[in-house]
This record gives structure tokens, sequence and C-alpha cells, in this order.
């Protein structure tokens, strides 16, 4: 069984961007000086995003998946692909009615070889500084990008079972990662989601995730929990627990990886707190009590 690791800073939405570019600066620096240097220069001819510089791309198309949440399409050259690492995040960088520059980092969720365009998901905070920006976006807005930026390390067969954990927004990670293995017909990892939310209206990308478990039963399930389940909800209700860890997730074992994203609450009480945003910090919480050690905090 090979490792999942991490190679690059690691991040989580809503990190501010400017300690993002920080932390590239100093791993620059340091004695791993030429991996990184390769990873800034950005050997990739075939994408039209780069790492060294903000590129300017248009938005494509926008479409409202719930009251909060909406799915971007941005627009790349026609021959061209993002060609990010599983997994990996984008830095968007936007501008503030006063002109002040802010920037946020969002995970694509289309795949990995798209040609010509690729998506993020992006949850809109009232206070938020980047989220109102890119919810106002309309076909044809510019806005600025830099990467992509990977969070770890994945290889096929990695491990038998990969269960993924993810609250709200933070779907998208898991869902780039759960892609990633089912479009490779050469990796025979099996993946568990247990994908929490308040309400089933609050559920986003669920055509998707429910289309990938129909075309691939043996490779992936997914399963849903509620806090506010209505009275004909099939599936899981309340919290993400340890009854409901035990009930759904592959068994704790030296081949059993587990990744977590969401709100930090719900980290915290599943896998144990991020120290910070490069961290990953001790396991803990569910995750430590049932055994898990192989742990991964998007």
């Amino acid at each position: 069984m090979r490792h999942i690791g991490t190679r690059f800073p690691v991040i989580a939405n809503g990190f501010s961007g400017k300690r993002i570019l920080l932390a590239g600066g100093l791993l620059a620096a340091t004695a791993g000086g030429i991996a990184a240097y390769r990873f800034f220069n950005n050997a990739q001819p075939d994408t039209t995003v780069s790492r060294l510089k903000f590129t300017p791309i248009s938005l494509e198309s926008s479409e409202k998946l719930t009251h909060d949440v909406k799915r971007l399409r941005f627009k790349l050259d026609d021959d061209k692909r993002l060609g990010f690492n599983v997994s990996s995040a984008v830095l968007f960088r936007v501008r503030q009615a006063d002109g002040k520059t802010e920037w946020r980092p969002y995970t694509p969720v289309s795949a990995r070889n798209q040609q010509g365009w690729f998506e993020i998901v992006v949850k809109r905070y009232d206070k938020g500084l980047v989220s109102p920006v890119m919810h106002a976006l309309k076909p044809g807005d510019t806005v600025e990008v830099w990467g992509p930026l990977p969070f770890l390390d994945y290889s096929p067969d990695s491990f038998r079972d990969v269960g993924l954990i993810a609250g709200g927004s933070g779907i998208t990670p898991c869902l780039q990662l759960t892609r990633h293995i089912l479009e490779n017909p050469d990796d025979h990892t099996k993946v568990t989601l247990l994908f929490a939310n308040k309400t089933a209206d609050d559920i986003i990308l669920k055509n998707e995730l429910d289309g990938l478990a129909a075309k691939h039963p043996d490779k992936f399930a997914v399963h849903y929990i509620l806090n506010s389940a209505p009275d004909k909800w099939q599936g899981l209700a309340g919290n993400v627990d340890r009854a409901v860890v035990e009930k759904v997730m592959p068994p704790a074992s030296a081949s059993t990886f587990i990744g977590v994203c969401g709100p930090p609450a719900m980290v915290a009480a599943v896998s144990g707190d991020r120290p910070g945003p490069v961290a990953q910090g001790k396991i803990g919480g569910v995750l430590k009590e049932l055994g898990y050690t192989n742990v991964f905090k998007f």
C-alpha cells in the first residue's frame, strides 16, 4: 500500500489567500527548493492557468444549486485543461467596491482532464469578502485565478478503502477525489461517502453523487445524513457521531483512509481540530476513538 501524503501547503475553503502565497514563498525558500521551483514554475504546457501569476478568466455560466450555493463554470482556452493533481484548489482573486482585493481557494468539481472549462461550487456567506462577489458574477465577467495548489498526493490503489465524511460545501474535495478514483479503471479502491447537511434542500451536487453511485455500484456508495430530517426521509438523521461512523464507514485498518471536510465544529468532533491552515494536527474525536490512523483533514 502506498501512502497518501501532503506535498504542498494544505489549505481549506476560506483560508486567506495572502497567507497561502506566504506559505508558498516559504516553501520555495526551503531546502526542498528544486521541487518547489518546479511547482511554482508550473511545467504544465496544456493549462491556461499559472502558478507564476494571476490569470484573468471569464465566467461561462452560473447555476443556482440551493438558496446559497452556485455552480460556476469558467472558460479556458478550447484546447487547454486545468491540469490539477488530486486533490487541489484554485485561488480566486476578486476586487472589492473600495478597490481592495481578496483571495480565496475553491476546489474544482469538474473532471481533472476536462478541456475548455472547469467548474467550482461556491457557498455564499453574507459577511464574506469573496463569496458575495463570486455569486454576483454574470456570464462574460472576468475574475483572476492562480494555481492549482495541491492539498495532497493520491496514487491509485493506495488503500483498499477510502471513506469520506463531508459537511455542506465540504463536499467539493471529496467529490474531486471520488471522481478521480472512479474514472480510473485501474484503481480498485472502494469509496464510501457520508454527506451531512441541515436539510434535504441543502444537499448540493446530489444528482452527480447519485449518478456516480449508480454507474459504479461496486466501487462507490453514498450515505446522506440530515440534522433536520422530514418524516418521509429515507436516509440517516442526526449528527455525525460514533454510531453513524461505525455504521457506514469502512472499518479502521492499515488499508483504510478517511478524509474529512466540513464546518470546523464537525471536523473537530469527527477527526479533531486542525491547529492551523497548514498543520493537520493530531487525530482526535470519533475517528481516534474508533482506531483510525490514516486520516486527512481537507
